[in-house]
């Protein structure tokens, strides 16, 4: 599937607000789209702004800055809209947004079921606190990971979906609460959604941590 962006690109957009302000806060800390001028701000609202234009029913998502960014930090402009694309449509990530997200409650429900089964420990504290994984979970999914994770962590779990499905995302949400697990026992219901925002992402931004969490994804079964 070859897409040219540009045919989209040069159409109007009733999101163009939204867009620009999700790529001002979109890496701010990365070298190439750290500047709102730059190269790198302006290829991502170009692609942001084109596939709002090419998907006429979902159009842009909040957060779908971010992984047309990792997208553009491995290919050019045009391949990087197309595989977003892929990903959105051939992938299913476009169907977590679709009939007042029913698709992604989906998610949550047979995340929770893994969990049940796999971590039993960690699902009834969870239970006993009233967590449920739409508090944690939701840009896991909508955004793969790429919203609050460390970039060395991101071009894993890309490579993953790309070459898995989009299912990989229950491996690395799994290996994420397993490894996470003896932190979350201890904490409470306002604790528990502090660790998920702050001390979670954190803990992979060493590569090393990132690795060896891929290869416990990967060896979820």
């Amino acid at each position: 599937m070859w897409i040219r962006r540009e045919e989209f690109e040069k159409e109007d957009s009733a999101q163009e607000g939204v867009i620009t302000r999700d790529i001002h806060r979109t890496f701010p800390a990365h070298d190439y789209f750290k500047d709102s001028d730059g190269d790198g701000q302006d290829s991502l609202y170009k692609i942001c702004k084109a596939y709002s234009v090419y998907d006429e029913e979902i159009g842009y998502c909040q957060g779908q800055s971010f992984l047309a960014a990792v997208l553009l930090l491995h290919m050019p402009e045009e391949q990087a809209f197309c595989v977003l694309v892929k990903i959105m449509y051939e992938y299913g990530l476009r169907a977590l947004y679709k009939n007042n997200f029913e698709d992604l409650h989906c998610k949550f429900y047979q995340l929770e079921r893994l969990m049940q089964e796999q971590l039993p420990d960690l699902w009834s504290h969870f239970q006993e606190l009233n967590l449920e994984a739409h508090m944690y979970a939701s840009q896991w999914f909508l955004t793969l990971f790429t919203a609050k994770f460390p970039l060395c962590m991101v071009f894993h779990i890309t490579d993953l979906l790309l070459c898995e499905g989009l299912n990989i995302i229950f491996n690395v949400a799994l290996a994420l609460l397993k490894t996470s697990k003896e932190d979350l026992l201890q904490a409470d219901f306002e604790g528990a959604l502090k660790f998920f925002r702050v001390q979670l992402p954190k803990r992979y931004r060493a590569a090393e941590n990132a690795r060896r969490l891929m290869e416990q994804a990967c060896n979820i079964k």
